[in-house]
């Protein structure tokens, strides 16, 4: 097999990016390539000339004050751009007034006044890393817009392109529903700015996201499309072929150019003309150059998941020509699917995005199916409604398409197994992993029983993984809240899902919700998709408001709410909201024992203030003795009866009205942790508290430290 350009490429931007386990198995392809021609090593050095010259530039900080706008996505009354100034991309937050949509300056350049914003260290496991987000992407940064102070069209034909196609974009929204305008964007401009959560999240769970971008098969169906109707009006082949190869570089040019419409076009021009000059060329051989070229030219796009799965399955074909060549149909595409399920599964376990679907490959087959051969044709149909006129019965029966897919999901949702999570693997297991599918696929190509040494490396991983968990507690950064995961005895607890105040006048396509957001990823890393209870304190939004979302992601077995907590309309709008979930839902107070490792304190029943009513646990977990007080305050912590402990939850987020003298006294904890949101309006922690905990004592804070994770060797910050 001759040494592919990609396979140096990728082994070369892996070290660079320090993907251990992609170096090994890039090791494994280049070892196995086993000669190379003139012409590949032509390219190969002409790539090696990009690479060098482009490959290692990296964004300088610099101040922002002039910014062309290169595309939008708003979200309630804000608005994230995409911008560029100085010829470097950077990312725009800003408040959009009651007379607009936001989306006017895209294409436009603006002068601006603009306050630096932070770009935080991941806080979670599972978490969205935004430092590695800039570094993707090649962001010079990030800023608030404190005021646009003029505007006016960008020239030049890459900003009219973005002005037509806004112009477009916003006749579609005006002229179809909400729904179906997302499907079309989406389609066929590569656009998903109207992406609802519980769409991203039904997608994402059934590992169904490529289907809805613009992709290769996207691009084919336009071209077949374009040829049909071109041979119609009794164009000549060679016409058709040349009408085509004008008409990909303008959609390309409409779409901007994004990473998948970059690669689909440049694949489809090539082998468009190979075949125009009767030089018939390998499309695996051609999207394994592209996807060498983009690599060269920028680095970074090895983290887009699209340029993943294609280049995954690129790889894949290459290598596996001799493997599949040697098995009777259809057992070889039957192992193609299993062998690309496993590979798709370790490039998702170097994201942290540890879980799947046993009913993936079916669901890819007919949803997928169902969106390239009904939803895609009427999409690039309706595409067309501002110029030509569409019956609105075509219309209803796009909707009605639309409206199957989403029932038939919904419905996929309560399948056994809908989710599984498959622990975070170390480095070091993933890479040996990595190694052993290198070695199996070697005695694959001779003994059939090749084809099982890489399950059984995942099972065997995994088993370990499990076996090695230690007890432990952690307190996640939800920000201005609680949530705090228990792990012992094979069972895992959460207390709380954090919750965030979102004040917005236009409803929020994609609310942020720290139970789906933080909570859930994070219980996927540790391999959990259903866990044993839920503990909610109590009713205040800080501690329930990510409980749905939550409860949406992972199977509850039961939900835990205190018995005397207050009975108005919130508290019993929520307990509605769970059992219309079907999870369980059981009342606690003070003497109760969860677990003969979780002990209820309070409530007691005598409490008047809320926050007195919340939910108080003793946890004897990790040799530790940890203490939950919600957001008591001081006069209950005077009634608690507790001896001296290790860990203490500071109650109410540090406010001064809770973790008092006594309760500091009696408990006389070596470690308090502080769950605070970073410049939260209540000024939390207060100095008073501070000062009462003391400097001898160890002391976490949500807000600096991210999440911090104790066990019996002690508590332990995620950002060090």
């Amino acid at each position: 097999m001759p040494l592919h350009a990609l396979f140096v490429f990728l082994l070369v931007v892996a070290i660079k990016e320090s993907i251990w386990w992609l170096v090994t198995l890039m090791l494994f392809a280049v070892l196995k390539s086993w000669s190379f021609s003139i012409g590949r090593l032509f390219f190969l050095l002409i790539l090696s000339f990009l690479f060098i010259g482009m490959g290692h530039l990296s964004p300088e900080p610099h101040d922002v004050s002039s910014v062309d706008i290169l595309s939008g996505k708003r979200n309630g009354d804000r608005i994230r751009y995409e911008a560029e100034s100085n010829n470097q991309p950077v990312l725009l937050t800003a408040m959009v007034a009651e007379d607009e949509t936001g989306y006017e300056r895209i294409g436009h350049s603006c002068r601006v006044k603009t306050e630096s914003l932070d770009i935080r260290q991941q806080s979670n496991a599972g978490g969205f890393d935004e430092q590695q987000f800039m570094h993707t992407h090649r962001y010079g940064g990030k800023w608030e817009v404190r005021s646009f102070e003029s505007c006016h069209p960008t020239p030049g034909y890459a900003a009219e392109g973005r002005r037509v196609r806004e112009a477009w974009l916003t006749r579609v929204e005006g002229l179809l529903s909400q729904k179906q305008a997302f499907y079309v964007e989406a389609l066929v401009f590569g656009e998903d700015r109207l992406m609802d959560q519980v769409t991203l999240e039904r997608f994402k769970k059934f590992g169904l996201l490529h289907a809805i971008v613009i992709s290769g098969s996207h691009i084919a169906f336009l071209i077949f499309s374009l040829l049909y109707v071109l041979r119609k009006i009794r164009m000549t082949k060679e016409k058709r072929l040349d009408a085509v190869l004008i008409l990909l570089p303008i959609y390309g040019w409409l779409t901007e150019w994004s990473p998948p419409v970059t690669r689909a076009v440049l694949v489809a021009m090539i082998l468009l003309l190979g075949r125009r000059f009767h030089k018939p060329l390998d499309p695996v051989e051609v999207i394994a150059r592209v996807a060498a070229f983009q690599l060269a030219i920028q680095p970074t796009v090895i983290y887009d998941i699209g340029f993943q799965l294609t280049v995954g399955l690129t790889l894949f074909l290459v290598l596996s020509r001799r493997l599949m060549g040697s098995v009777r149909r259809p057992w070889n595409w039957l192992l193609i699917s299993a062998w690309a399920q496993f590979g798709t599964l370790l490039f998702l376990q170097g994201i942290e995005q540890t879980t799947v679907s046993i009913w993936s490959p079916l669901l890819n087959l007919l949803i997928g199916g169902w969106i390239e051969w009904v939803i895609l044709p009427g999409s690039f149909i309706l595409a067309m409604i501002p110029f030509l006129p569409i019956s609105s019965t075509f219309q209803t029966v796009h909707q009605h398409a639309i409206q199957w897919m989403d029932q038939a999901l919904r419905l996929a949702e309560h399948l056994p197994l809908a989710v599984v999570a498959v622990p975070a693997l170390s480095p070091i297991i993933l890479t040996c992993i990595v190694a052993g599918t290198g070695l199996a696929w070697f005695i694959a190509e001779r003994r059939w029983w090749g084809h099982v040494i890489p399950l059984t490396l995942l099972l065997s991983a995994w088993g370990y993984t499990e076996w090695r968990a230690p007890e432990q507690i952690t307190f996640l950064d939800v920000g201005q809240g609680d949530s705090v995961v228990l792990e012992k005895a094979g069972e895992t607890f959460v207390v709380d899902t954090g919750g965030v105040y979102q004040q917005t006048t236009h409803p929020l396509l994609r609310p942020f919700d720290p139970g789906s957001h933080i909570v859930a990823p994070f219980l996927f890393t540790r391999g959990e998709a259903e866990i044993d209870g839920l503990v909610v304190t109590h009713a205040d939004h800080d501690h329930v408001g990510g409980l749905l979302g939550l409860l949406r992601q992972v199977r509850v077995k039961t939900v835990y709410l205190g018995a005397y907590d207050n009975t108005d309309d919130k508290r019993r709008t929520l307990i509605h909201s769970i059992e219309a979930t079907g999870t369980n839902v059981q009342f606690i107070k003070s003497g109760d024992m969860i677990r003969p490792w979780l002990q209820v304190l309070a409530p007691t029943g005598r409490e008047e203030e809320e926050n007195d009513r919340s939910v108080v646990l003793l946890a004897k977990i990790a040799e530790q003795r940890v203490l939950l007080t919600g957001d008591a305050g001081v006069a209950l912590e005077d009634e608690l009866r507790v001896g001296p402990i290790d860990i203490l939850k500071a109650g109410h987020h540090g406010s001064n009205t809770s973790t008092g003298e006594e309760l500091l006294r009696k408990s006389n904890p070596k470690t308090v942790i502080l769950s605070v949101g970073r410049k939260n309006r209540y000024g939390h922690p207060h100095p008073d508290v501070l000062e009462r905990i003391g400097t001898e004592r160890i002391v976490f804070r949500t807000d600096q430290d991210g999440s911090i994770t104790c066990s019996s060797a002690g508590c332990e910050p995620m950002i060090k």
